[in-house]
């Protein structure tokens, strides 16, 4: 038996500990000292055992733009979960990270998110920027998915629901990600002042992200996260 192998069968054991029988989760909780001590397991080691990561793709190779990080930290806090930008050599990716499945959920959610905030952005650009020069449509849009995302942040939470466990999540992110660096997201509107197309702009954001669905994995019926 491996290391690895030993803490799910520690894992086991504690759980089995917190059985109504009085013997059986003695004897448990006996068999689980037994097995850290042979095989050197610590709480530590217990408790990242319950950590585990997935990740989804971003827009951008290098520098994400700050709605698509903003969205990222909504689905991440909603979902009890770590989030990190990491950049490979053909893409960048956001890796959630979290307790049981909820890092596997936080993807689901924010790739499905991301679909429906990319199509919205699509609509709103040739329904009102068609006039715009470039520059000035791609940041009357970064405003519409600002909005977006901020109409959607409290809804994303309500359909969570996710505790998490932050000493697990801790001791995991000290013993794998202790030289992590921060991340700056590409910002279009810095510096610049709001005129009365953009305040449309965040309306229509606003508005189209109270729109915005997920499915619950149980029935897999939408809910509309506005409602």
């Amino acid at each position: 038996m491996d290391k690895q192998t030993a803490i799910e069968k520690i894992r086991k054991c504690l759980a089995l500990a917190k059985s109504a029988n009085e013997h059986e989760a003695a004897a448990a909780l006996r068999q689980a000292q037994a097995l850290m001590r042979k095989y050197g397991v610590e709480d530590g080691d217990i408790l990242m055992a319950e950590v585990s990561e997935a990740k989804a793709k971003a827009g951008a190779k290098a520098k994400p733009v700050k709605w698509e990080s903003q969205l990222s930290s909504a689905v991440a806090a909603a979902f009890g979960c770590r989030k990190i930008f990491v950049q490979e050599w053909k893409a960048g990716y956001w890796t959630f990270i979290g307790c049981g499945p909820a890092a596997e959920i936080a993807t689901y959610a924010f790739t499905v998110l991301m679909r429906q905030l990319r199509k919205a952005r699509s609509v709103y650009q040739q329904t009102h920027c068609k006039r715009l020069v470039p520059a000035s449509r791609t940041r009357r849009a970064d405003l519409f998915c600002e909005a977006w995302v901020a109409a959607v942040r409290r809804q994303i939470e309500a359909f969570a629901g996710t505790a998490a466990n932050e000493e697990a999540l801790e001791i995991y992110m000290a013993k794998e990600y202790a030289d992590l660096g921060s991340l700056v997201p590409r910002d279009r509107q810095a510096g610049k002042n709001l005129r009365g197309g953009d305040v449309d702009a965040r309306r229509a954001g606003w508005n189209a992200g109270r729109e915005a669905q997920l499915n619950h994995g149980v029935d897999n019926k939408p809910l509309a996260l506005g409602q």
